[in-house]
């Protein structure tokens, strides 16, 4: 099992260097024009030169801080409100057609509203970025405590377990693959909805640098900040499967 995934991993890998190679050597033999897409090579260059010299660095952390406090939120509130509708089932069922229309909704085209309360700030980015992410983890959290086994629970009942003993070694446990699930499709939805206002509203950090770079036409910094999105991606998601790990253990 573990030298199968060591063989996917490295399979992964080399798409991805062989991928890159590719549009590193059409760029500079000129088969793409540099001023339309810049060569790997030069976009990690250029991110390195702004974290160095620049300011990317303290507009990363703007973005992380955001993306960060907009997960919390997604997190607590989502968690709490998912296990109320699968405890009350009448709540659950009044509720769920109404957080699945919601889900649907264009929710972004509401950002005037945001910036009117909360101020063209990062309050603004993280009250609205929350509710992309709040909706995945209450359904998930609702699906999770539904799908767990009876005969788990009549076991832990024949066990003679506390009702915090039942959570924490049955519930937990058998909730804990949808719930992450949920996360991690929060946490998508959080990202693109960050990154996006910082773009659109020119507020907070690496959106509104990648927004200021296409307006100066930086081909190189619009890259290199694209680059800086995608390790943040990566980030977030290695973070959240770690403790789904730890939840699990």
């Amino acid at each position: 099992m573990l030298k199968e995934e060591t063989r996917l991993g490295l399979w992964r890998i080399l798409l991805i260097v062989g991928g890159l190679s590719l549009v590193e050597a059409a760029v500079r033999v000129g088969w793409i024009n540099p001023f339309f897409l810049a060569s790997p090579l030069q976009a990690v260059a250029v991110l390195w030169s702004q974290v160095v010299g620049g300011n990317a660095l303290f507009l990363t952390l703007v973005t992380l801080y955001e993306i960060g406090c907009a997960l919390f939120i997604s997190t607590v509130v989502g968690l709490l409100v998912g296990f109320i509708l699968w405890r009350y089932r009448l709540i659950g069922a009044s509720y769920e057609m109404l957080l699945a229309a919601l889900f649907s909704s264009p929710i972004i085209l509401a950002y005037p509203i945001f910036l009117v309360s909360f101020g063209r700030s990062s309050a603004a980015v993280i009250a609205l970025s929350s509710i992309f992410g709040l909706i995945p983890i209450i359904m998930n959290t609702k699906s999770a405590f539904q799908q767990v086994n009876p005969i788990l629970l009549q076991m832990g009942a024949s066990m003679s377990l506390t009702r915090r003993q039942m959570f924490r070694h049955i519930l937990l446990p058998a909730v804990a693959p949808t719930i992450f699930s949920g996360f991690r499709l929060g946490l998508t939805y959080i990202l693109k909805s960050v990154l996006g206002l910082e773009y659109v509203v020119q507020v907070g950090g690496v959106g509104m640098w990648l927004s200021d770079a296409a307006f100066r036409f930086e081909v190189g910094e619009v890259y290199a900040g694209l680059v800086g999105t995608v390790l943040l991606s990566v980030l977030f998601l290695y973070m959240i499967n770690r403790a789904e790990l730890l939840v699990r253990r």
